[in-house]
């Protein structure tokens, strides 16, 4: 007897095999992550210096991120703005389309 899991259970392996792929890549980036942040404070350079440099390059980031957000609330304010524009103008088209057809 021959199973080649052509039936119609056979998508539950398939779906295992993806699960247990995406768990090895979180451990995988988990252990690459683990390592870098490891070298950083083991590096030739002094743990002061390293940390120092690492605290600074963090503080970059949240500034670039803070910076971002900033850009994003105000092109999502001019989005907003523009499309209250144009329901409005939509919105006074109907209406005056249903005040001719009462007319």
């Amino acid at each position: 007897m021959c199973n080649n899991n052509s039936g119609p259970g056979s998508g539950g392996h398939n779906k295992s095999v993806g699960k247990g792929l995406a768990e090895v890549l979180i451990v995988v980036l988990i252990s690459i992550f683990s390592g870098f942040i490891l070298g950083l404070l083991f590096a030739p350079k002094s743990g002061l210096k390293t940390r120092k440099n690492l605290i600074e390059k963090l503080k970059d980031i949240i500034d670039r991120g803070k910076f971002t957000l900033v850009e994003a609330k105000v092109m999502g304010g001019e989005l907003l703005e523009k499309g209250k524009e144009k329901a409005g103008k939509i919105s006074s088209k109907i209406k005056g389309k249903s005040q001719a057809d009462i007319n």
